[in-house]
């Protein structure tokens, strides 16, 4: 995937920000997670037994807040590849960059920002460090995109909108005149569970694929327990072929043990065959066959920002005998 690296222009931005308020509320931030993986087994003979550290994400923050209704966002990103036959150098580039105005509980945000996709899905997750989220995951969706958002709260925060029509390329450059539409609505009907519907539509390129998403979530929390259950389908509408169904299904849950320990699972359905599945970053999946992905681990904080994750991944496919298990040791720091 081509990535935007950091250009004279952004970092003169940066520069600039500082002085455009003598009111303005600064803040560096940061989060570093990666891990030692071994490839126990997997469907490619060529990459069973695998082994080595990479960092799956780097991330550096910069949040400048002038007056009571405008915020700036300039966030950089790098990792390690993760493809287990490329050797590159670790290049950052623009995750965020955008301007955001609130007022009331209500936003309006311009640029590259988080999309509605997973926004929420991922927080009730809570271990980005150890995975992503499925439509991440599987390359269904993007996490950032370049346009204009809405979003906000509604009814004593009880309902959570947030809606987004953007270039649909992600963190890369538009080169069509098409765009995503795309929006999300959430409703607490009480503080202990949370219930999402979201949809997209991308309408591609004259002679190209069409793209409808669906999906629904139901998050459940308490001091102790959090679960989730997840529901997406995408259809891509081909012009002259068969439309290509991607249906999943994920579960989630974790237990707060004490303040050091958690406990955390995950099931994934893969309902149909991933045609992009081999080009996933860090786990690479087959095209042909529906599979099923269990995560299972064990997070100890070392303290309120350091955490220490051994885990395992596995996946079993529908269509053949072999199967991927990838044992890991991830870390995960923030400051």
């Amino acid at each position: 995937m081509q990535k935007f690296k950091p250009s004279l222009t952004v970092i003169l931005m940066v520069l600039l920000i500082a002085p455009f308020s003598l009111k303005a509320q600064e803040k560096f931030s940061g989060v570093v997670f990666g891990e030692y993986y071994y490839m126990l087994s997997n469907h490619n003979p060529g990459i069973e037994g695998m082994n080595g550290f990479w960092f799956r994400r780097l991330y550096f923050t910069y949040d400048h807040k002038f007056g009571s209704r405008f915020k700036i966002r300039v966030r950089f990103e790098a990792n390690s590849r993760g493809d287990f036959s490329t050797k590159e150098k670790i290049v950052p580039y623009v995750k965020d960059l955008y301007i955001q105005w609130s007022k009331n509980g209500q936003s309006i945000i311009i640029g590259i920002s988080p999309t509605p996709t997973f926004s929420k899905v991922e927080k009730f997750w809570g271990y980005r460090a150890v995975e992503k989220t499925p439509l991440d995951l599987y390359k269904m969706a993007h996490s950032r995109d370049t346009g204009i958002a809405f979003k906000g709260e509604l009814a004593r925060k009880r309902v959570h909108y947030h809606f987004m029509f953007a270039n649909g390329e992600g963190n890369k450059s538009e080169f069509n005149k098409q765009k995503k539409i795309m929006g999300a609505i959430g409703i607490y009907p009480s503080k202990k569970i949370y219930v999402e519907f979201y949809s997209d539509f991308e309408k591609g390129p004259v002679g190209s694929t069409n793209v409808y998403t669906l999906q629904g979530f139901i998050g459940f929390t308490t001091a102790k327990f959090t679960l989730g259950a997840l529901y997406s389908s995408q259809v891509h509408q081909m012009d002259e072929e068969e439309n290509l169904n991607l249906r999943v299904l994920s579960l989630t849950a974790r237990y707060t043990i004490n303040e050091k320990f958690t406990v955390l699972g995950r099931y994934d359905r893969m309902m149909d065959p991933l045609p992009y599945g081999p080009e996933i970053s860090y786990l690479p999946l087959d095209s042909v066959s529906p599979f099923n992905l269990f995560i299972a681990g064990i997070d100890y904080r070392v303290n309120k920002n350091f955490s220490i994750i051994p885990n395992v991944e596995f996946v079993r496919y529908d269509e053949f005998d072999t199967s991927d298990l990838m044992g890991k040791l991830t870390f995960s720091y923030k400051w």
